[in-house]
């Protein structure tokens, strides 16, 4: 039988904890996925030939500005789009 040391619990117990704060963190703050209608499709075709991320992204405040959607008062910067909202497999 193997014998688990004190010194082996804490460092199993330490690695179990940092998979929780991960999985947990990586969990959070999800932003929507990019609708698939019409006024998104470009986007989505153009990233799905291979357009640059930045690039693309510079199209969203043609939509999405304080004149026609404004974005909520606690909403991250508005030039990195599509860090946080992801374009599904199945829509590209």
């Amino acid at each position: 039988m193997i014998k688990i040391t004190k010194k082996d619990f804490f460092m199993i117990l330490g690695i179990a904890l940092l998979l929780v704060i991960l999985i947990i963190s990586g969990t959070r703050n999800k932003g929507r996925q990019v609708p698939g209608d019409e006024k998104h499709r470009p986007f989505i075709d153009a990233l799905a030939k291979g357009s640059d991320r930045e690039v693309t992204e510079k199209g969203c405040v043609t939509c999405h500005n304080p004149q026609s959607l404004p974005l909520p008062k606690d909403h991250p910067p508005k030039e990195q789009c599509l860090i946080c909202h992801k374009i599904s497999k199945s829509r590209r």
